[in-house]
């Protein structure tokens, strides 16, 4: 089985190899509100000793035991704040240095690797301590796997660790069409109910599993939220659009398929469609929030993780092909008028076993669950 590395995760980890703890001490540490509070009290000090020599040569300043508590608090307030100020200092200079170093590599990567020696490479990184999803992910699923350049992957018949569509989009439409074996890693599902993205998935030999399993029920803590309750109408149908990659994976006609959607869609419903373009990431709205506050009949996807954020929000789906959601949403246009809104709670089960943390994927926890559920 071979490993799949693009040259970003070739760049990233060699530029973890520098030693940048030692570049720390360019940063100046700073001593503002410590300093300030120590000062104030010097003044304060002369002050009264200034005062008391009109009466005492020789006056000696004793703070009050209250004085002594207050000025504690302060001295430990202001260290804790220049050492957050410089802890700051420090990772904002780490990640200026990392990714000078990172740019500096991925835009000469051919020179580096041609210096190096890829082989030399992939020795060491499979030594070091350094890991990504697919080194430790792939090396949970098969400890002898050999990594590969993805570029250098030709034999798409070979077993392969794939992460993402990005760069993979003839790779995985090839695997996907000609039934050759692969493990899939990408985003999980619920990622828009979490401040970071917490879930990945791990897929065997496609995007996303589609067939129902009975789960056991001890990972439901995992979710944040739970979904809201079905709306029984609504005005609106939302038309998800499949972006370029999605369209090839379903062999989809992307300069038509909205079209066809609206034409097959108007034979059951006159409700109004609306459509959601594929936008780049970061000009798209909040497709969640939109789903909660809008009046939405239901929404329209090939395999769109748009569907698992309308169920949170209690609005019905079409989901036109394989996905996780396929258990809980009709797959048929047709059925715009005869929508699922039935009980979740094995479906949550389910879905809480096809999605899992970055630690999960490399432990070989993911893959054990996949195995034995999935696979």
């Amino acid at each position: 089985m071979k490993l799949l590395l693009n040259d970003k995760e070739i760049a990233h980890f060699l530029t973890n190899q520098f030693d940048y703890l030692a570049r720390l001490k360019e940063v100046p540490y700073l001593e503002n509100e410590t300093g300030r509070h120590i000062m104030d009290y010097i003044r304060k000090r002369n002050k009264f000793i200034k005062l008391a020599r009109e009466y005492d040569p020789n006056p000696v300043y004793k703070p009050t035991d209250g004085e002594k508590k207050k000025f504690a608090k302060k001295i430990i307030k202001a260290v804790e704040g220049d050492l957050r100020e410089y802890r700051k200092m420090c990772n904002d200079r780490l990640h200026s240095l990392y990714e000078s170093n990172f740019n500096a590599i991925h835009k000469n990567i051919d020179y580096v690797i041609d210096k190096i020696g890829l082989e030399t490479i992939f020795k060491l990184y499979k030594k070091s301590e350094y890991k990504n999803f697919v080194k430790g992910t792939g090396l949970s699923i098969n400890k002898k796997a050999d990594f590969m350049r993805r570029m250098d992957f030709t034999d798409y018949t070979q077993d392969a660790v794939i992460r993402n569509t990005v760069g993979n989009e003839e790779l995985l439409v090839t695997k996907i069409d000609k039934g050759y074996p692969m493990w899939f890693i990408d985003s999980g599902y619920t990622n828009f109910l979490e401040p970071n993205k917490k879930w990945h998935r791990l897929v065997r030999n496609h995007l996303h599993y589609g067939d129902y399993f009975d789960a056991p029920v001890d990972r439901l803590g995992n979710f944040k939220t739970f979904p809201q309750q079905w709306r029984q109408d609504g005005e609106y149908i939302y038309v998800i659009e499949p972006g370029p990659f999605a369209a090839a994976i379903f062999h989809a006609d992307l300069k038509k398929w909205k079209y066809d959607v609206e034409a097959e869609l108007r034979k059951y419903t006159d409700k109004p469609i609306k459509f959601r373009e594929k936008a780049p990431k970061r000009e798209r709205t909040n497709l969640y929030e939109e789903l909660c506050n809008e009046d939405y009949h239901c929404i329209v996807s090939i395999n769109s993780n748009a569907a698992t954020e309308a169920i949170w929000a209690g609005v019905p789906a079409i989901t036109l092909d394989r996905h996780v959601t396929n258990p809980v949403t009709v797959n048929k246009l047709s059925d715009v008028n005869n929508l699922y809104r039935g009980n979740l709670a094995n479906w949550l089960a389910y879905l809480s076993y096809n999605q899992f943390t970055k630690e999960e994927l490399m432990n070989g926890y993911a893959h054990k669950m996949v195995v034995k559920y999935n696979v």
